[in-house]
């Protein structure tokens, strides 16, 4: 199958969309790269040009992944979002209610998608890992750490935490205008991306995921990415299809409840491990890129798409 990527892609190897590119790949498949996010950055022009490609590579499906209003609506896409359908500019609303089906990370914004129209929709979920760049092995140096990008309510979450836990440490980007709170400066290490996050997380006994309170069930990368790097993952949402709860994740319901289970599994060094080499293995089995995009195939060209 001939594969139109077209998605808003950054530079390295982080971005997932690089994954995604050498899951497809993997499985047989011919893929291009549109880059929604390059020069130039004219609506019009970069419309154009998207039709040239389309017309020149004759793709026989556009994967597209929202996140930059960059072009006027495609009809007929595999459509890929992983923030609610109202955060979305109108033309990527449009883009996403005439495509053939929609992808999501939750089944929140799933439903959403029905509520408005959409055709068909599943929640893969999107988010996974590739387990190649999650091979290496690392002495575990850091009691309890977190990443990810701090936003003000993040922010609020882990000042109480650190309140009660003072020897966690925190690593994450600051998005523009945001200031890191004063209460959190002793703890906060600098970003981390790419090769160095996973070093964290592999370097961890135990690592904290806040889930973006967009989503309802942890669906973020930091989920897989956490339980893929044979830390144990203590998240604040968890889908039960994803990880058995207390069996290959844990899940904490407030700051003092995720101190004390802080303190429990770091004081049960067999039972923690237990529950890291779980979450390791189903992630290995269930959530990788390139069983998400195996079934995401299948579901594609089958004749019913299941829904939500």
């Amino acid at each position: 199958m001939k594969i139109l990527l077209v998605t808003p892609i950054n530079l390295g190897s982080a971005d997932p969309h690089y994954f995604w590119f050498k899951a497809l790949t993997q499985l047989g498949h011919r893929v291009k790269i549109f880059p929604l996010n390059h020069f130039p950055q004219i609506k019009l022009l970069k419309s154009w040009q998207l039709q040239q490609e389309i017309l020149k590579f004759k793709p026989d499906k556009i994967f597209f992944s929202a996140g930059k209003d960059a072009v006027y609506p495609l009809p007929h896409t595999i459509f890929f979002c992983g923030v609610p359908l109202v955060w979305l500019s109108a033309s990527e609303q449009k883009t996403g209610l005439s495509a053939d089906l929609v992808v999501t990370n939750d089944d929140s914004h799933a439903l959403c998608w029905q509520q408005f129209g959409a055709k068909k929709v599943i929640n893969l979920p999107i988010s996974g890992i590739d387990p190649a760049v999650f091979k290496h092995q690392a002495v575990k140096t850091i009691p309890v750490s977190f990443v990810a990008s701090l936003f003000p309510d993040r922010q609020q979450q882990l000042a109480q935490i650190a309140k009660l836990y003072p020897d966690l440490k925190i690593w994450g980007w600051l998005p523009p205008k945001v200031k890191l709170l004063p209460s959190l400066k002793a703890y906060y290490q600098g970003e981390a991306w790419g090769a160095q996050l996973r070093r964290i997380y592999a370097q961890s006994l135990i690592s904290l995921n806040l889930s973006p309170t967009h989503m309802q069930q942890g669906g973020n990368i930091r989920t897989f990415e956490i339980a893929g790097s044979q830390a144990l993952l203590l998240t604040d949402q968890l889908n039960p299809d994803w990880y058995q709860e207390g069996k290959e994740a844990v899940v904490f319901t407030s700051a003092e409840d995720c101190v004390q289970k802080i303190h429990y599994y770091l004081n049960r060094p067999q039972q923690r491990q237990a529950i890291a080499l779980k979450g390791f293995r189903r992630t290995i089995k269930d959530h990788t890129y390139l069983v998400r995009f195996s079934r995401l195939i299948a579901d594609i060209t089958s004749p019913v798409l299941p829904s939500v």
